[in-house]
Protein backbone atom coordinates (compact mmCIF):
# COMPACT_ATOMS: atom_id res chain seq x y z
CA UNK A 1 0.00 0.00 0.00
CA UNK A 2 1.29 3.47 -0.84
CA UNK A 3 0.80 5.86 1.58
CA UNK A 4 0.34 9.67 0.90
CA UNK A 5 4.00 10.53 2.52
CA UNK A 6 6.04 8.58 -0.13
CA UNK A 7 3.78 10.27 -2.96
CA UNK A 8 4.95 13.50 -2.13
CA UNK A 9 8.68 13.14 -1.27
CA UNK A 10 9.82 12.20 -5.20
CA UNK A 11 8.00 15.53 -5.82
CA UNK A 12 9.61 17.38 -2.56
CA UNK A 13 13.05 15.99 -3.61
CA UNK A 14 12.87 16.77 -7.06
CA UNK A 15 11.73 20.55 -6.07
CA UNK A 16 14.70 20.59 -3.79
CA UNK A 17 16.79 19.64 -5.98
CA UNK A 18 15.44 22.41 -8.97
CA UNK A 19 15.97 24.84 -6.11
CA UNK A 20 19.83 23.63 -5.61
CA UNK A 21 20.22 24.21 -9.12
CA UNK A 22 19.05 27.29 -9.42
CA UNK A 23 20.89 28.81 -6.26
CA UNK A 24 24.13 27.30 -7.77
CA UNK A 25 23.52 29.13 -11.51
CA UNK A 26 22.39 32.14 -9.51
CA UNK A 27 26.06 32.16 -7.24
CA UNK A 28 27.66 31.26 -10.65
CA UNK A 29 26.56 34.36 -12.35
CA UNK A 30 27.34 36.90 -8.99
CA UNK A 31 30.88 35.59 -8.44
CA UNK A 32 32.30 36.32 -11.55
CA UNK A 33 36.27 37.49 -11.75
CA UNK A 34 36.50 41.39 -11.25
CA UNK A 35 38.24 43.01 -13.28
CA UNK A 36 41.49 43.73 -12.51
CA UNK A 37 41.68 47.21 -9.94
CA UNK A 38 43.74 49.07 -12.15
CA UNK A 39 41.15 48.83 -15.00
CA UNK A 40 38.70 50.70 -13.03
CA UNK A 41 41.51 53.52 -12.73
CA UNK A 42 42.09 53.67 -15.64
CA UNK A 43 38.73 54.18 -17.15
CA UNK A 44 37.98 56.74 -14.88
CA UNK A 45 41.56 58.85 -15.63
CA UNK A 46 41.46 58.35 -19.58
CA UNK A 47 37.85 58.43 -20.59
CA UNK A 48 36.03 59.92 -17.00
CA UNK A 49 33.94 56.86 -17.09
CA UNK A 50 32.75 54.24 -14.91
CA UNK A 51 31.21 51.49 -16.26
CA UNK A 52 28.53 49.81 -14.36
CA UNK A 53 27.40 46.90 -16.28
CA UNK A 54 25.99 45.19 -19.26
CA UNK A 55 22.63 42.79 -19.14
CA UNK A 56 19.63 41.23 -20.52
CA UNK A 57 16.74 43.46 -21.40
CA UNK A 58 13.78 43.41 -23.30
CA UNK A 59 12.71 39.71 -22.87
CA UNK A 60 16.64 39.22 -23.97
CA UNK A 61 16.59 40.28 -27.18
CA UNK A 62 18.72 43.61 -26.18
CA UNK A 63 21.45 44.43 -24.53
CA UNK A 64 22.25 47.45 -21.90
CA UNK A 65 25.57 48.79 -21.54
CA UNK A 66 24.97 51.46 -18.64
CA UNK A 67 28.22 53.82 -17.11
CA UNK A 68 28.37 56.48 -15.06
CA UNK A 69 30.23 60.06 -16.53
CA UNK A 70 32.65 61.44 -14.16
CA UNK A 71 34.36 63.80 -15.82
CA UNK A 72 32.24 65.41 -19.24
CA UNK A 73 34.97 66.24 -20.89
CA UNK A 74 37.51 63.07 -21.08
CA UNK A 75 33.64 61.31 -21.81
CA UNK A 76 32.96 63.59 -24.60
CA UNK A 77 34.41 61.08 -27.49
CA UNK A 78 32.00 58.78 -26.10
CA UNK A 79 28.88 60.78 -26.89
CA UNK A 80 29.66 61.52 -30.96
CA UNK A 81 26.99 60.81 -32.92
CA UNK A 82 29.29 59.67 -36.22
CA UNK A 83 30.85 57.45 -33.65
CA UNK A 84 28.78 53.82 -34.03
CA UNK A 85 29.14 52.07 -31.21
CA UNK A 86 29.78 47.75 -31.46
CA UNK A 87 29.60 45.12 -28.59
CA UNK A 88 31.76 41.92 -29.71
CA UNK A 89 30.56 38.22 -28.29
CA UNK A 90 33.82 36.56 -27.30
CA UNK A 91 31.98 33.13 -27.45
CA UNK A 92 31.29 33.67 -31.08
CA UNK A 93 32.54 36.44 -32.42
CA UNK A 94 29.30 38.21 -33.84
CA UNK A 95 29.23 41.97 -33.71
CA UNK A 96 26.18 43.41 -32.34
CA UNK A 97 25.20 47.14 -33.04
CA UNK A 98 22.79 50.26 -31.92
CA UNK A 99 19.70 49.66 -33.22
CA UNK A 100 18.49 52.85 -35.46
CA UNK A 101 14.79 52.94 -35.79
CA UNK A 102 13.16 55.74 -37.22
CA UNK A 103 10.94 57.39 -35.32
CA UNK A 104 13.74 58.07 -32.10
CA UNK A 105 16.60 57.23 -33.79
CA UNK A 106 20.19 55.67 -32.18
CA UNK A 107 19.08 53.77 -29.04
CA UNK A 108 22.17 55.73 -26.83
CA UNK A 109 22.74 58.89 -25.47
CA UNK A 110 24.66 61.64 -27.72
CA UNK A 111 23.58 64.76 -26.06
CA UNK A 112 26.97 66.42 -24.38
CA UNK A 113 27.50 64.41 -21.05
CA UNK A 114 27.29 65.65 -17.83
CA UNK A 115 29.38 64.50 -14.67
CA UNK A 116 27.77 62.43 -12.84
CA UNK A 117 24.94 60.79 -14.34
CA UNK A 118 24.26 57.85 -15.63
CA UNK A 119 23.92 57.12 -19.59
CA UNK A 120 23.18 54.00 -21.51
CA UNK A 121 23.10 52.61 -25.06
CA UNK A 122 21.37 49.76 -26.11
CA UNK A 123 22.39 47.04 -28.48
CA UNK A 124 20.37 44.40 -30.34
CA UNK A 125 20.99 41.03 -29.36
CA UNK A 126 18.87 38.95 -31.94
CA UNK A 127 18.04 35.50 -30.99
CA UNK A 128 19.33 35.92 -27.70
CA UNK A 129 22.57 35.09 -28.78
CA UNK A 130 24.16 36.55 -25.55
CA UNK A 131 23.14 34.99 -22.41
CA UNK A 132 23.83 36.16 -18.62
CA UNK A 133 27.44 35.57 -17.82
CA UNK A 134 28.91 35.34 -21.48
CA UNK A 135 31.48 37.84 -21.70
CA UNK A 136 31.58 41.05 -24.32
CA UNK A 137 33.83 43.92 -25.66
CA UNK A 138 32.55 47.69 -26.21
CA UNK A 139 34.31 49.54 -28.91
CA UNK A 140 33.65 53.67 -29.28
CA UNK A 141 35.61 55.00 -31.14
CA UNK A 142 38.74 55.01 -29.38
CA UNK A 143 37.24 53.48 -26.54
CA UNK A 144 37.51 49.74 -25.67
CA UNK A 145 36.76 47.94 -22.72
CA UNK A 146 37.20 44.38 -22.76
CA UNK A 147 35.78 40.81 -20.72
CA UNK A 148 32.77 42.26 -19.42
CA UNK A 149 29.97 40.28 -18.17
CA UNK A 150 26.47 39.86 -19.21
CA UNK A 151 24.26 40.22 -15.82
Amino acid sequence: MITGNRQKRPLASLLAGGLALLSLAVSAVANEPDPHPRTKTLMKRQWGIEVMYVRQTSAGYMLEFRYKVLDAEKAAALFERQTKPLLTHIDTGAILVVPTPAKTGALRNSNMPIAGNTYWMFFANPGKLVQVGDQVNIEIGEFSVDGLYVK
